[in-house]
């Protein structure tokens, strides 16, 4: 990613969320630290109206709005596209948000891009069938949205067996029809992932976990990157 299209992509970042750690853009950007003060004070030399400090955090001032982005119909059927293929496994605590999401994204659209996009949505049809394994959930997703360690209890997918595992979840990973928990295993002192449906029980244990050198969700997949046995064994 070029400068310019990373300081424009972490100013829409800062817009979608209260506050900002520098820690936060650099796992979301991959760059270091120090990238990420550059990239700050460049934008705030800009005009952007950035408030904070690197120890604090950063966030756009609440007086301040980015302005709508103008979908063109290629990027608006794209994100059409991925909202029905996710609907297919998502829990209804994920559906409800995903459908205001996607009837909002019709609302901004312009009249021909609506039409073709509701074309679109005709011809895409997600069988009952097929809907045979779970998304991830509002409790997944918040767990690894504010680094929340869990203890689950879970079947593995191949042998049956049963465990009780302590997990710090980094990420997901859609492999055909089922979603996988990439996480870091207390258990096994290493990544492993989880397949969604096979969690049979989600308990917070109320402790947050740091980042772990090595052990980022991006860096476990480039270290799988081909989603290795090792890494969805046991």
């Amino acid at each position: 990613m070029r400068r310019l299209e990373r300081l424009l992509a972490i100013a829409l970042f800062l817009g979608n969320r209260r506050r900002v750690l520098a820690r936060d853009v650099a796992e979301q950007f991959e760059i270091s630290l120090r990238t990420v003060y550059r990239d700050m004070r460049a934008l705030q030399e800009a005009g952007f109206p950035i408030e904070g400090t690197a120890g604090d955090g950063y966030r756009l001032s609440q007086a301040s709005f980015l302005r709508p982005l103008s979908l063109t119909p290629d990027e608006a059927e794209a994100l059409t596209l991925a909202a029905h293929a996710l609907s297919a496994s998502a829990t209804p605590s994920l559906h409800e948000p995903l459908s205001r999401a996607t009837a909002k994204l019709e609302a901004s659209l312009d009249d021909a891009t609506r039409r073709r996009v509701l074309e679109l949505q005709r011809r895409i049809a997600v069988p009952e069938f097929v809907r045979r394994t779970s998304g991830p959930t509002g409790e997944v997703l918040q767990a690894i949205r504010a680094r929340h360690a869990v203890e689950i209890a879970y079947s593995d997918p191949r042998s049956a067996k049963q465990s009780r595992r302590v997990v710090e979840p980094l990420g997901l990973v859609c492999v055909g029809k089922a979603w996988w928990l990439v996480a870091y295993c207390a258990l096994r002192r290493d990544a492993r992932a989880f397949r969604i449906d096979h969690i049979e029980k989600w308990s917070p244990t109320g402790e947050t976990f740091k980042a772990r050198r090595g052990l980022s969700f991006s860096e476990i997949i480039a270290r799988d990157g081909h989603l290795a046995r090792r890494l969805f064994g046991s």
